[in-house]
C-alpha cells in the first residue's frame, strides 16, 4: 500500500468515526434524574425564577416537589426532541416550561 493510500484510509476511518459520534450523542435525550433540581426563568419577568425538585420517576411521569407540595407531571419532549419537558404550574399560553437541561447550579 502507498503512503497516499494509507493516509486516503485514514482519512475514512476518522470521518467515519466522526460521523458515528455524531448520530449517537444526536439521538440522546436529556433526562430527568431523581434528586436534582431543575428551573427556568418567567417568561413575563427575569427575575422570576420557577425551580422544581424530582422526587420519582417513571418512564412516562416525575413526581416533583413544588413550593412545598409533591405533584405529578407527564413528560414531554422539547420541540427539538432533544429534552423532556414538564409543566408542573399546568398548561396556559404563558406557562413555566422546564427543561431536563435546565439543571438548577
Amino acid at each position: 500500500m502507498t503512503y497516499s493510500e494509507l493516509v486516503k484510509e485514514a482519512i475514512r476511518k476518522a470521518h467515519e468515526e466522526a460521523k458515528a459520534a455524531a448520530e449517537a450523542t444526536q439521538n440522546q435525550v436529556a433526562q430527568f434524574e431523581i434528586g436534582k433540581t431543575y428551573y427556568t426563568r418567567s417568561i413575563c419577568n427575569h427575575d422570576c425564577i420557577f425551580s422544581v425538585k424530582v422526587i420519582k420517576r417513571t418512564a412516562k411521569t416525575v413526581v416533583v416537589l413544588k413550593d412545598g407540595e409533591e405533584k405529578r407531571c407527564k413528560i414531554g419532549l422539547s420541540w427539538n426532541g432533544k429534552e423532556e419537558t414538564i409543566t408542573p404550574w399546568g398548561v396556559y399560553s404563558m406557562c413555566p416550561v422546564i427543561g431536563a437541561s435546565d439543571i438548577a447550579a
